[in-house]
């Protein structure tokens, strides 16, 4: 029967599923190599993330047999890609990255590619590693402080910054309001140890009370002080 013929283990199906476990090994190294290079370095580590990972290796050794000599079923797998990416909330860029390097993997895999799928992921992982552990960057922060328009911003917050920094300089100013509120930005370096709802209540009490955010700018240019 037709029907039974989809049952039947045949040579390609039986390297598909040895793609599979291929697959599945690739991304458990390239999970642990996630979570080895995070671990200790106080970024959040989702479960659900490490998941994603782990499993796309897998899911794409399945996928490419199917579309590699077909151009429409190629361009299908593509627009379901865009749609998922546009569902999908923005991450932290190393995530993007280890997304686009599992997709990778378990496409040069998927083409029986083994020994250069394996190098990628085994080369890049240790890459990541080496790079996160080794090249520090110092522990630079965003510090945003809203005042009066009529305070002198420049000597206010002198003393409670020689409490609880190494280094800060002044990034930007902006008024808000209508005017009647200045923002200023500044990119500070925080003492080992500082505690930040304590340095945070110490400029409450000379900015009357008004915004403060203090961030971690992932995103942003790496300040020279």
């Amino acid at each position: 029967m037709d029907i039974l013929k989809g049952f039947l283990v045949t040579a390609e199906k039986a390297n598909i599923l040895f793609n599979m476990f291929l697959g599945l090994a690739a991304g458990i190294i390239i999970t642990s190599s996630y979570v080895v290079a995070n671990r200790g370095s106080g970024a959040r580590l989702s479960k659900n993330f490490a998941i994603t990972v782990l499993l796309l290796p897998v899911i794409m050794t399945i996928v490419i047999p199917f579309i590699a000599t077909d151009l429409k079923k190629t361009l299908s797998l593509a627009g379901v890609f865009a749609l998922v990416r546009f569902r999908s909330i923005p991450g932290d860029s190393k995530d993007i990255l280890f997304v686009f390097f599992s997709l990778s993997v378990g496409l040069i895999i998927g083409l029986n590619d083994y020994f250069l799928g394996f190098t990628l992921a085994i080369t890049v992982c240790v890459l990541f590693i080496l790079a996160t552990r080794f090249w520090k960057v110092s522990d630079k922060q965003v510090l945003k402080i809203t005042i009066p328009e009529d305070m002198n911003y420049k000597e206010v917050f002198d003393s409670i910054f020689e409490k609880y920094l190494k280094k800060h300089s002044v990034k930007n100013v902006r008024t808000s309001n209508m005017g009647t509120l200045f923002t200023i930005s500044y990119w500070v370096e925080p003492k080992p140890g500082m505690d930040a709802k304590a340095f945070i209540d110490e400029l409450r009490t000379r900015n009357g009370n008004l915004t403060i955010i203090l961030e971690n700018p992932d995103d942003l240019e790496i300040p020279v002080l």
